[in-house]
């Protein structure tokens, strides 16, 4: 009874449940074979032959982690924070940081989209809803929807207008800034994570929350050459050729800057304010760095300490058998 309480409890328990189960699996595939061929051949012969195999198979089933970055993998890519910069950039102790110029010198969104002239753009950011859309609601309540349009339209970021009219940024020159690239809020979503994870763990820069502050705008630069705007088959295969033949992965920055926003007070049964920058507040760089991780590091030591492991036992195998068949002659030679 007192045996059966300890196996109900062990389910509970997951490492030694785990152990049990890994433990039995052993026990029943790879043991019952062993001992099949142990019967035929001997115990050292087949302990031999078993573990051969066995590392034969861990071989294969390591090169395909190793291929596809999957089974028993190390640490995935990610962003790590080298600086956090407060107001002035060419203080930052990043060289590649002091290149980007201030987000003041540089046209705003709404400024670009207005002088532009772009149809999308515009539709996007420079159109206000009429009267004539809000039939059922009155003049007062269209006007305030007007004006929220407006201050969303007037607050646009360059990500933002990147990510919907791409053209007018380029028109301006953010695609190049001295090296840096603006990226747009579709690529920059993990830089921005990990930049608003690492600023609310920093505290000195006194955020509580991702709400006291607005994420401006992500920029990149460095990495691997990637593909031009409108690319041919030509272009897509030589950058494959060029990238794959890389034996060293250039260094990638990202910048990923955030400024602290007015304190509105919240109506109660009211959709929150939109957030507004404080001018007067500095803008926040975070600057990062690309870490790629290690991926296959594992599966690529599997792999190949398995096909050590494997010619090793099989050099041991055919030495066996070359003693065994000389030990052989000699008997045929002394009883003929």
């Amino acid at each position: 009874m007192a045996s059966l309480l300890v196996l109900a409890g062990l389910t509970f328990d997951l490492e030694i449940r785990g152990i049990l189960v890994v433990g039995t699996g052993v026990a029943v595939l790879i043991g019952s074979v062993w001992l099949v061929v142990a019967t035929n051949t001997g115990i050292r012969h087949a302990t031999l032959v078993i573990l051969a195999g066995l590392m034969g198979w861990m071989a294969i089933l390591g090169s395909a982690w190793w291929m596809y970055g999957s089974g028993w993998k190390g640490a995935d890519p990610s962003w790590q924070t080298v600086d956090i910069n407060v107001g002035d950039l060419n203080a930052s102790g990043v060289p590649e940081a002091r290149l980007l110029p201030d987000p003041d010198e540089l046209p705003s969104a709404y400024e670009m989209v207005v002088a532009s002239g772009d149809p999308r753009a515009n539709a996007e950011f420079n159109t206000l809803p009429t009267e004539a859309d809000y039939p059922d609601l009155p003049p007062a309540e269209v006007a305030e929807i007007q004006a929220d349009i407006q201050l969303r339209n007037e607050t646009l970021t360059r990500s933002e207008l990147a990510a919907v009219a791409p053209g007018v940024t380029r028109g301006y020159g953010l695609d190049d800034l001295a090296g840096w690239k603006l990226l747009p809020t579709t690529r920059a979503g993990d830089a921005q994570a990990q930049a608003v994870a690492d600023v609310l763990a920093h505290p000195d820069l006194g955020y509580n929350s991702s709400a006291d502050f607005k994420l401006l705008d992500a920029y990149t630069i460095g990495g691997k050459p990637e593909l031009s705007e409108d690319p041919n088959r030509w272009d897509r295969i030589s950058l494959w050729v060029t990238n794959t033949a890389r034996i060293t992965h250039p260094i990638r920055y990202s910048l990923v800057q955030l400024q602290q926003v007015i304190d509105q007070p919240e109506v109660p049964g009211m959709a929150p304010p939109r957030p507004v920058v404080d001018t007067g507040e500095p803008v926040v760089s975070v600057v990062m760095v690309r870490d790629l991780g290690t991926r296959r590091l594992r599966p690529a030591l599997v792999a190949i300490g398995s096909a050590l492991i494997f010619l090793a036992l099989c050099y041991w195998l055919h030495v066996r058998d070359k003693e065994l068949m000389a030990r052989r002659r000699e008997f045929e030679a002394s009883t003929s």
